[in-house]
């Protein structure tokens, strides 16, 4: 087979030509200048990052007849030789030589001097498949080597080496390489094989090689294959959707208007763009990495503000970071990007990723209707947003309306005919039926403004948030994130977003009703100056699922009470 594969057609012949290591090159090159050399060497690192092309320059380094400056010189006998094909130069693949008789064979070889070259290098890669056995044979070597031998071993998991082995070796830890050195390389090594790329063609493919520079080029030569082959002087050019394509990944606009539908809960487009992904032939794992990576980038513009030298991006789109990060709370971002990296693992293991992709998002699209701590910050964030925002603007309230009057009149007889038919014969309950007729609250319309909170207000509602709080943390936190609160006509109201159903739902329980009750009749008995001649107690109306209309402000009345009567309700 004549082709050879771009990552091996350039792979580097000199120290200089090491990308992106030059803590190690500049210090093999000066043990190189000075025959300082030693007789073991470790070289750490992820994968395609080096370590077995820096070896190999060590081992022609270290027989140069004529070094240049500690590099090879590319002339003598001992640079033009083939390493694969050189006796004094042995490369052994530990992950398929790991057993200990393998081991001593080669370690017998080695007492015998070299027949070519001045020293006789071992280059083990793949160390830390070396067995138990294996390692101990090679230590005894290691502790007494001879004198025209030097070892280099090369691994990606350093800590699976006995601490024994990597102390007597000097040990060298590779770097994983920058996007920018992965692309300037790759550039290089596309110009000289007489293709171009576009910029953010070539920044996708430094992107998805993860640090790697193997992976890199291997990615450059699928795209090259997948472009067609030049015929003649014409240059082939690769383009960002030739690289997509290869990758299996969506372009930057489409992950910006996907994850614009997240943050914006709009879950008809999210299923859309979902349907989008998986009717173009993208893999749903390569789409959750990218979307992953997007959201990251997006938390980390929302924490450092512009950061492109951190997210390797250009300015312009560390804007469209900046300008969609500002949508969505710190809270959110976290909740969302924590959903996506749980999901990643998970894909491997279904048999439809697609629902389980899906049923993610829902989740992460609607946070009210999620009672988790992280779910519950992020309403609370949407809520001070929108406060600032002047979603709730303070002002005079409003005189009930004669409709809402009669209708609250209608909705309390109802909710009291409905506790009879439950059959409710608790006390409370029966003392509650028999109280005369409560207030109405105020008419809420679509231009509902909000009063100001008072002092007194103030103090009534956080006496009663603290007793709460004490009994029931999660409750608390629930009957917290009410949109404002005031008092009018000695009654406290307590007023819900109309969109916070969830809220709703978890306060009309009876379990939840109960303590509310308890809670109140604690703070009743409480001998405090500021409550001593208050009366706070609570009794409920058993009104039906609630109705989501602005018609009928008393249809919507949760819980009501006399004198000092707490108003939970929605606008």
């Amino acid at each position: 087979m004549s082709y050879h594969a771009l990552y091996r057609q350039y792979r580097p012949s000199r120290f200089c030509e090491v990308v992106g290591q030059e803590h190690i090159t500049d210090v093999l090159r000066n043990q190189i200048r000075t025959g300082r050399i030693a007789h073991a060497y470790l070289f750490s690192g992820s994968r395609g990052t080096g370590k077995t092309s820096t070896a190999r320059i060590l081992a022609r380094a270290v027989n140069c007849f004529d070094p240049k400056d500690g590099e090879p010189c590319g002339k003598c006998a001992a640079c033009l030789t083939d390493v694969s094909e050189s006796i004094d130069i042995i490369e052994m693949d530990a992950a398929s030589n790991s057993k200990v008789d393998e081991m001593r064979a080669l370690l017998e070889k080695a007492e015998f001097a070299p027949i070519y070259l001045k020293t006789k290098v071992y280059i083990i890669d793949e160390a830390h498949m070396l067995s138990k056995s294996a390692n101990n044979a090679l230590l005894k070597t290691l502790e007494e080597p001879p004198a025209h031998v030097v070892f280099i071993l090369a691994t990606t998991e350093p800590q699976a080496l006995p601490a024994t082995i990597l102390s007597r070796c000097q040990r060298f830890d590779f770097r994983r390489l920058s996007v920018h050195n992965l692309a300037a390389n790759t550039r290089r090594v596309l110009h000289s094989a007489g293709a171009e790329i576009e910029d953010e063609a070539l920044m996708c493919i430094a992107r998805a090689a993860d640090g790697g520079m193997r992976d890199c080029l291997s990615i450059a030569d699928q795209c090259l294959s997948f472009c067609g082959d030049a015929d003649g002087t014409e240059q082939k050019l690769i383009t960002q959707q030739d690289v997509l394509s290869v990758l299996g990944s969506m372009n930057a606009d489409f992950l910006f208007d996907f994850a614009d539908s997240v943050l914006h809960s709009d879950t008809a487009a999210v299923m859309k763009n979902i349907e989008q992904v998986v009717s173009g032939g993208r893999d749903i794992g390569v789409f959750v990495q990218d979307l992953s990576n997007h959201f990251r980038s997006l938390l980390l513009a929302k924490v450092c503000g512009s950061c492109a030298d951190i997210l390797d991006c250009t300015q312009d789109t560390m804007e469209r970071y900046l300008a969609q990060a500002e949508s969505a709370g710190k809270a959110r971002l976290e909740r969302t990007l924590d959903a996506l990296m749980q999901l990643q693992p998970n894909l491997r293991w279904v048999t439809m990723p697609r629902v389980l992709l899906e049923s993610t998002l829902l989740k992460v699209c609607h946070p009210d209707e999620q009672t988790d701590m992280t779910a519950l910050v992020d309403r609370m964030e949407e809520l001070e947003r929108r406060l600032k925002s002047g979603a709730f603007v303070s002002a005079e309230p409003k005189a009930p309306s004669d409709s809402a009057q009669s209708s609250g009149s209608r909705s309390d007889n109802s909710g009291n005919s409905d506790n009879k038919e439950a059959g409710s014969a608790s006390s409370e309950n029966e003392k509650a039926a028999a109280e005369p007729a409560l207030p109405t609250p105020p008419v809420v319309s679509d231009s509902f403004e909000v009063p100001a909170a008072t002092p007194e207000a103030e103090e009534l509602f956080r006496a009663f948030m603290a007793a709460l709080m004490k009994t029931d943390m999660m409750l608390g936190i629930q009957i917290q994130l009410a949109a404002a609160h005031w008092l009018e006509n000695e009654n406290l109201f307590i007023c819900f977003d109309k969109s916070k159903r969830s809220n709703y739902n978890y306060a009309n329980t009876p379990e939840v009703k109960a303590k509310l009750r308890r809670t109140a009749s604690s703070l009743c008995s409480r001998t405090e100056a500021s409550l001593q001649k208050r009366t706070f107690r609570l009794s409920f109306s058993g009104l039906k699922s609630p109705k989501f209309s602005r018609k009928s402000t008393a249809e919507n009345v949760l819980y009501n009470g006399i004198r000092r009567k707490v108003l939970f309700y929605f606008i």
